[in-house]
């Protein structure tokens, strides 16, 4: 009887519900149907209630192997991870069946992975890191999160009572089998955080040549896990990703504004062609999507079908959405419920919606780039990817040598010429700022900097030296704006923090300016 249980309980497992009707046993039926209500538990993330129901059923039945093995999953969703694996010793010894291995396997691989991190606590998250490596994340990150768990409650109208779990990983050793993603779903789709067994697990940017916007990476995965919750795990993934997509950055904006030049240049050009990825294919997840455009257009669709929902419902209508999905049959039923529409009708009302929005295609706009570090340096294919034209590389490398030399005014005109080649580079334009302030020219630097920033708001040179030259100027608030920016996406450049201590001196905040000015020397003690 027991491994036709099993059986069943597999069965239930690998999402085929109906095999276990195949058997004329009904108590086996009946038991299986029951492990299938804590599984249903699990999938909703309600991982407590999860516990709570399979130690009531091992206080009844200690010998049954897929309690012992469900209560593992609830220990490991609850972040309870060496307890985990004793559950998972129990069930096998009960029961040495493969599944329950790998299970148990990928949680002592997890438990590997985040031995070395500990534990902030803040009000509503319990974050886990590597005070050493990633110590220039610890001064903001709960700054971020807490902002967006009062904005996102807000807008939202709920608030987890439990303590959320995040993981940041420093190395993509730790963060591949814990997230189970790879480095290819890293540099092809960005997929550099991810939230799942509920929990949310994010890599440090230190690990990007350029760091990478990780506080809204945290907040869009925070997203995810508010969706799952609402929803009860129903919602298809352009409904989860269009709304992590279109509030993501609203921990930090009082306007949302998700209508960006690259997210408006893409769906310009998907209506010229009629080359939408479209909902349907971007199931099961737009991390396996097969390039980088893709997956971006796919991101951009998504937040605009929320974008739609919201100008014709409100957010309140995207939460009842939300709402209505776990007693819905599916996401097109919810939607008519909710808008009386159909889901084709809903399609064609999204594109109608976006050919009135008078969408243009914006010259020099670059998809963004997750290139993992590989010693931390520029190297030669690097530069080429940052400047295509063999020209313009050759110009840039003179301007180079002439601004080392001193001979910044004649490295500034090389770095004009190599524009007039790349007009819409920002590393060409921060290389020209930084010319012309070597020069003194302060305010003229003031233009390139801001053409580079409008180019790509994530370049996270442009916001550094934006805050040095404000700095100059004797313009402490803008230079802060400029390198809080910065902070929010590689805040491991140790002249960062430099300039983020003058600041504070500046504003009379001595205890945060030499909060800023210990973690410069910190960070450039490991750059020596």
């Amino acid at each position: 009887m027991r491994r036709r249980l099993l059986g069943l309980v597999l069965c239930l497992l690998l999402g085929w519900p109906l095999c276990a009707l195949a058997t004329r046993q009904a108590e086996p039926v009946e038991e299986a149907l029951d492990f299938a209500e804590g599984q249903r538990l699990l999938e909703r993330w309600q991982a407590e209630a999860a516990r709570q129901w399979a130690e009531a059923r091992l206080a009844r039945e200690p010998s049954q192997p897929q309690w012992h093995f469900l209560h593992g999953q609830a220990l490991f969703y609850l972040g309870e991870y060496s307890q985990a694996l004793e559950a998972f010793a129990r069930a096998l010894a009960l029961l040495p069946h493969p599944h329950f291995q790998a299970y148990r396997d990928f949680v002592a691989q997890t438990l590997q992975s985040t031995a070395a991190l500990k534990r902030l606590e803040t009000p509503h998250f319990s974050i886990f890191l590597d005070p050493e490596r990633d110590a220039a994340l610890v001064p903001y990150v709960a700054e971020v999160l807490e902002r967006s768990y009062q904005r996102l409650g807000e807008l939202f109208g709920y608030f987890p009572a439990e303590k959320v779990r995040v993981e940041i990983f420093p190395t993509p050793e730790t963060f591949y089998p814990a997230s189970s993603l790879s480095a290819r779903d890293i540099e092809v789709s960005g997929a550099i955080g991810i939230c799942k067994f509920n929990k949310i697990m994010l890599l440090s940017p230190r690990n990007l040549l350029r760091g990478y916007r990780w506080s809204d990476a945290l907040s869009h995965e925070y997203l995810h896990y508010l969706l799952v919750h609402l929803s009860g795990n129903r919602a298809p993934i352009w409904l989860h990703e269009g709304i992590a997509k279109y509030f993501e950055a609203a921990w930090r904006q009082p306007q949302l504004s998700w209508l960006d030049r690259r997210t408006e240049t893409l769906l310009a050009q998907a209506l010229q062609s009629d080359g939408f990825v479209g909902f349907k294919n971007m199931e099961p997840s737009l991390v396996k999507l097969d390039t980088t455009y893709q997956v971006q257009l796919a991101y951009a669709e998504a937040a605009s079908a929320i974008a739609f929902l919201v100008h014709r419902l409100g957010t309140e209508g995207l939460v009842r959405l939300l709402r209505a999905l776990p007693q819905a049959g599916s996401a097109a039923e919810a939607l008519a419920r909710v808008m009386g529409l159909s889901f084709e009708a809903f399609e064609q009302a999204w594109r109608q919606f976006l050919q009135a929005q008078g969408l243009r295609v914006h010259p020099g706009v670059h998809l963004p780039q997750f290139t993992l570090k590989q010693g931390g340096v520029l190297s030669e294919d690097e530069v080429r990817r940052e400047i295509a034209s063999a020209a313009a590389r050759m110009h840039a490398r003179l301007g180079d040598r002439l601004r080392q030399r001193g001979r910044a005014q004649a490295a500034a005109r090389e770095y004009r010429r190599a524009l007039t080649q790349e007009p819409y580079s920002p590393y060409l334009l921060n290389k020209l700022a930084m010319a012309l302030m070597a020069q003194g020219a302060w305010q003229q630097a003031l233009a390139p900097l801001h053409q580079a920033r409008d180019l790509d708001p994530d370049y996270v040179t442009t916001y550094t030296n934006l805050g040095r030259l404000h700095l100059v100027l004797k313009q402490p608030e803008a230079a802060f704006a400029a390198l809080w920016e910065a902070v929010q996406i590689n805040p491991f450049d140790p002249d960062l923090h430099r300039l983020l201590a003058e600041v504070y001196r500046q504003r009379g905040d001595e205890a945060s300016a030499a909060r800023e000015y210990q973690l410069f020397q910190r960070l450039q003690e490991k750059s020596s």
